[in-house]
């Protein structure tokens, strides 16, 4: 069937895509590591990209299957009530792309941890050489003041 061939071609784009996104937010841990804030800044823009095109490749995904079903008269399309041959071989790229969006999404969240991590070294590096000064109200919280205040507020 047409419309089934045209979706596994579909899922195979979606699979060829995800495996480059994923080895590029691998590669996105040295950038971090490095503290490359324009590498970082074009790697933001290229995910974006990656976003744009991943939505459109489910888009025609899901037209294709929509366009597979009604060929077949079915009003609600699993892959079950396709051609089992065909069926089979979705199902396996369906899986494939399952397990890359799983790893992706490990790497994104591992990717934001060690962002986090970078920032609060950042954060803590900015602070020892520029410090703020702090003040104490009567209830012994510390508020950071105004470079010419001399007083703290009273609440």
């Amino acid at each position: 069937m047409d419309e089934l061939d045209n979706a596994a071609r579909i899922l195979e784009r979606l699979r060829t895509t995800l495996e480059a996104e994923l080895v590029q937010a691998r590669g996105q841990r040295l950038l971090i590591r490095n503290l490359d804030t324009q590498g970082l800044f074009e790697r933001a823009r290229q995910r974006s990209a990656f976003n744009v095109q991943l939505a459109q490749l489910e888009h025609a995904l899901g037209e294709a299957l929509e366009t597979a079903g009604h060929t077949l008269g079915l009003a609600q399309v699993t892959l079950v009530d396709l051609a089992p041959q065909s069926s089979q071989r979705l199902d396996a790229c369906m899986a494939d792309v399952r397990g890359l969006a799983s790893s992706l999404r490990e790497t994104d969240a591992l990717n934001r941890k060690l962002g986090e991590r970078a920032l609060g070294r950042v954060r803590g590096y900015l602070a020892a050489l520029a410090p703020g000064s702090v003040g104490y109200d009567r209830r012994g919280a510390c508020r950071p003041m105004d470079d010419l205040s001399t007083a703290c507020r009273v609440a």
